[in-house]
């Protein structure tokens, strides 16, 4: 039960911008329409920039629009290979389909 005088408990801490000054962003942007990810097309299609920064640029926009895979790993002892690895690839849809 909340009492007077007690000490902060949660929330956010001091300073901290709530999520209506966290969209101003998304909405200056929206104003001067600007979009991020075709400007990130752009660079990476200029012919001026370098590849480093075609490839940096690929991979932002990459983010934005296939998901991230996890990582698999597989652990095989040093005197044992396994009698068969079988490969599934999944699509977007959760079908997974088996390599033959």
């Amino acid at each position: 039960m909340f009492q007077t005088g007690h000490s902060k408990v949660g929330g956010r801490k001091r300073g901290t911008k709530n999520k209506k000054t966290l969209l101003a962003a998304d909405e200056l942007l929206l104003k001067l329409d600007i979009n991020p990810i075709e400007k990130l097309i752009s660079i990476a299609e200029s012919g001026d920039s370098s590849i480093e920064q075609q490839i940096r640029c690929w991979q932002e926009v990459a983010k934005y629009t296939y998901p991230k895979l996890k990582s698999q790993e597989i652990y095989v002892e040093e005197d044992q290979q396994p009698d068969s690895i079988e490969i599934h690839f999944v699509s977007p849809d959760g079908k997974r389909e088996k390599m033959a």
